[in-house]
């Protein structure tokens, strides 16, 4: 029975160290490695408590005796590999700091340098290496080059101890829990790794290992080095969430520990592709927010590999759509404009609209205005496919805009499968063409026998404006117009900052009511003395906050206010105007609808036809196909649309262009 518990604990004993081969035949290219695994719990993915590292630093242990080379009791020549992998290492990761430290009876070769600055002194000194020692002191030398390393906390440290032989010091006081004790407390991202090239690890030397969940054992074949670029920790600096770039594989599933960032950081996509991974960040973070990236081991039973993210995000650029409601499916040919205000955080300049194939378009905005519309047309696509445009601020921050789809042609009727199209004889498509041009022929010398109508003048009539006698305040908090007829129409509610009510529904009597989003409700920000808002029997006053679930009046104290604004006057158009010169027709736009006037010979007074006293001594005439500018008050400004230039009398009017009038800023 005695025997038999001896046996079971040997068992358990050796078990400890299982080995977790790759499965593939050993090679020069993709050497086998094989992982003493610790048993203690592995690493979950967790950000680290306490002070983080802000640099990284990798130490490489190096033996140098003659083994390294196949001398005496070495098995291989290996060394210039191993200086090949250590060089690899330092290219790919590129820490910013790297210890080497070399050893045979003691250690020989010890310098630090600062890279990238030192990267030339680190080349001539890593290729000057030899290996030429007579003995290996291993654990004199891991002892005296580990002790510094624990007085910097700044660093994420790496250490790699690459020796092909076991100790063979004869000073007994040198032992591997001593060598390895220096890496008792090692930082919350420090790892170290024994690598064993073509011999075993020494069971004292196991011991130790075990005692610390920081350090881990490989083994190597003769003759085979490891890429050691696939072992240890990182930092990276994310200023692009779209595209974080990290050194693992493409395929290699990863996992997020956001830390406090909870809730804001998240991974779009769970799997790494072209060397990047891609966050999903929301709101504002400060600056240097931590979270943690994680990789399974490389090998089973070892380290998780870790990134420490530091995210340096700007936070989104604010717009506000103004009409979500826009059609945005479109034939070939057909436009749209979508309408947007940027936020006070959002620069105003600088921005460029970035279309793709099958989109054209432009950015309709007045100097210095945060109001911007994005006018897009159909230029080839197809029926059911889908675009987005995106619109790039002045600092480079991207804005994708919603999609653009494709719709079939009027009248366009798709062919089945093996349906054939028909081909007409071109002989008869001659015969009918002939048939119909003597047809024309005589319908046109029937109409020139005629005497020719006297032609009428067509007068474009205004859209009506919407009438509005009640504001709704839903329990969802969400607002609505009640107009006349009891239609009710929802309104885009900004949910940040005070806005405008008529500018925001387009109705002209309600301008000038300004409200915003407040904790308790909706609060009366502004009310103009000439519009009477009423809940129930009491007046609303100023700075008043009207609760969710209330219906609210409006009526209206002066005709200048008027819901039903006579045609032809500029009352409840609203700024920033445009104008638009459609052949002898000239249009006058605004928020919230259009006028149009169809000019007569001579030169015509805006401001009296218009009747609107801003616009007086603004004189323009038809002159052939092109209406003319003939006169220009000096308080007011025309701009031609395309390019901001400003236009003088004399000049023909672009076919758009923008009014800018006095107070109008």
């Amino acid at each position: 029975m005695r025997r038999a518990v001896l046996l079971l604990t040997a068992l358990l004993a050796s078990g400890s160290f299982t080995r977790a081969q790759t499965g593939e035949t050993p090679s020069e290219g993709a050497p086998s490695v094989t992982l003493r695994r610790l048993p203690s719990t592995s690493q979950a993915c967790g950000l680290p408590a306490g002070p983080l590292p802000t640099a990284t630093r990798a130490v490489f242990i190096l033996d140098t005796s003659g083994s390294m080379r196949g001398l005496g009791d070495g098995r291989a020549n290996i060394f210039g590999r191993v200086k090949t992998a250590v060089n690899a290492y330092v290219r790919a990761r590129n820490p910013d700091r790297v210890d080497l430290v070399t050893f045979d009876s003691g250690p020989r070769f010890s310098r630090s340098y600062a890279l990238p600055g030192d990267r030339g002194r680190w080349n001539t000194d890593l290729a000057a290496l030899r290996a030429n020692g007579q003995n290996t002191y291993l654990y004199r030398s891991v002892a005296r080059a580990l002790a510094p390393l624990s007085r910097d906390r700044r660093y994420a440290t790496t250490v790699f101890i690459l020796t092909d032989g076991i100790d063979n010091d004869p000073d007994p006081a040198y032992t591997a829990r001593r060598a390895l004790a220096a890496f008792r407390a090692p930082g919350p991202l420090d790892a170290l790794y024994y690598v064993a090239l073509g011999t075993e690890i020494p069971a004292d030397a196991r011991a130790a290992l075990r005692e610390n969940a920081a350090t881990q054992g490989l083994t190597v074949p003769a003759g085979q080095v490891p890429t050691l670029g696939a072992f240890g920790n990182s930092l990276a600096s994310v200023t692009d969430p779209e595209r974080v770039s990290v050194p693992f594989p493409d395929g290699t599933r990863l996992t997020l520990a956001p830390g406090d960032a909870a809730g804001q950081v998240r991974l779009v996509d769970g799997v790494v592709r072209d060397g990047a991974a891609r966050l999903g960040v929301s709101g504002r973070l400060p600056s240097g927010t931590p979270a943690l990236l994680c990789a399974p081991p490389v090998r089973p039973g070892g380290h998780p590999r870790r990134v420490l993210l530091r995210l340096n995000v700007a936070p989104a650029p604010r717009l506000t759509w103004l009409n979500p409601g826009a059609d945005r499916t479109l034939r070939v040919g057909e436009t749209v404009t979508l309408r947007y205000r940027l936020g006070t955080d959002t620069p105003p300049g600088g921005l460029t609209l970035r279309l793709p194939a099958g989109l054209t378009g432009s950015l309709l905005r007045l100097p210095g205005e945060r109001e911007v519309g994005v006018h897009l047309e159909n230029a080839g696509l197809t029926a059911g496919r889908t675009v987005q445009p995106v619109l790039t601020l002045a600092d480079g921050r991207r804005l994708a805009l919603p999609g653009i789809t494709g719709s079939p042609a009027v009248g366009a009727v798709p062919l089945g499968a093996g349906e054939a199209r028909f081909r007409p004889d071109p002989r008869l498509l001659a015969g009918l063409g002939g048939l119909l041009l003597l047809g024309l022929l005589g319908v046109a010398l029937r109409a020139w026998r005629r005497r020719r109508p006297r032609p009428v003048r067509r007068v474009v009539q205004p859209a009506p404006v919407p009438t509005v006698e009640g504001i709704r305040y839903s329990e969802d908090r969400t607002l609505a117009l009640v107009g006349q007829d009891g239609r009710v129409t929802a309104v885009p509610m900004p949910l940040g900052g005070p806005f405008d009510l008529g500018q925001v529904g387009r109705v002209p009597h309600l301008s000038g009511l300004r409200l915003e989003q407040d904790r308790e409700g909706l609060r009366v920000r502004r009310l103009p003395p000439d519009l009477e808002v009423s809940q129930g029997a009491r007046l609303v006053r100023e700075e008043d906050v009207v609760r969710p679930g209330t219906l609210l009046g409006v009526a209206v104290a002066r005709p200048a206010r008027s819901p039903h604004p006579p045609l032809g006057t500029l009352v409840g158009l609203g700024l920033p105007l445009r104008l638009r010169a459609e052949g002898v027709t000239l249009h006058v736009t605004g928020p919230y609808g259009d006028h149009a006037l169809t000019l007569s010979p001579g030169v015509t007074d805006l401001g009296e036809a218009f009747r609107a006293r801003a616009l007086h001594g603004l004189k323009v005439a038809p002159s052939g196909p092109h209406v003319l500018l003939a006169a220009l008050p000096e308080e007011i400004t025309v701009r031609r649309a395309a390019d901001g230039a400003e236009l003088r009398p004399g000049t023909y009017l672009p076919p758009e262009a923008h009014l800018g009038l006095p107070g109008a800023d």
